[in-house]
């Protein structure tokens, strides 16, 4: 299949999803959206809320310079520290994401892609941090920070928010990541929001 109908098929995609056409956009497709902000931005760095079961790690090892994920639940944690075990570039942390990745990503000094898709979910992930979902309090604890021109910060399952089981409002999202990015370029699509500081 050619790249030009390659690139139509997957905006006319888009177009369905963002219609409510299609359900969520499968895993294999968020990640290959997060690759091209990646490189189309220019970064060698990825931070990640919510590692799961690593398979976006795993999808950026090829990519990534340094990889940085954090995972609140313990054996899932595990389970990833054995999995990227010989993996120097990846940097696994337990803990709560609304702080943790503020501090982590405070110790960069060049920009780096902050992936936000850490919230509870129930199933697979039974700890729960502060809240439900901590995409709002990461994005203003990083707004308070001096980071380095040129951040991406895109947080996942837009479609959650405003539907109520603890997820905030969408306008609250948005308008707190305007707050919290005030110069950036904001924008949506494939179930996220894009903040370009």
């Amino acid at each position: 299949m050619s790249l030009f109908r390659r690139l139509t098929d997957r905006l006319a995609a888009a177009r369905r999803y963002d219609a409510g056409e299609l359900g969520p956009p499968a895993d294999r497709a968020k990640r290959r959206h997060l690759l091209e902000v990646f490189h189309g931005r220019g970064h060698e760095i990825f931070v990640e809320s919510g590692t799961y079961l690593g398979g976006t790690v795993a999808f950026m090892l090829p990519y990534a310079r340094r990889i940085i994920s954090v995972e609140i639940e313990p054996r899932l944690y595990e389970l990833a520290r054995q999995r990227f075990a010989r993996e120097t570039k990846v940097e696994l942390h337990l803990g709560d994401a609304a702080t943790l990745i503020p501090e982590l990503v405070a110790g960069l000094n060049e920009p780096a892609l902050v992936w936000l898709d850490g919230h509870f979910t129930g199933g697979v992930n039974t700890v729960q941090g502060k809240v439900i979902e901590p995409a709002p309090s990461i994005l203003e604890s990083l707004g308070g920070l001096d980071l380095p021109r040129g951040m991406t910060v895109v947080v996942d399952d837009l479609r959650l928010f405003g539907r109520g089981d603890g997820f905030p409002p969408l306008d609250g999202l948005v308008l707190g990541a305007r707050h919290a990015f005030p110069e950036a370029e904001i924008t949506v699509g494939l179930d996220s929001l894009a903040i370009f500081a």
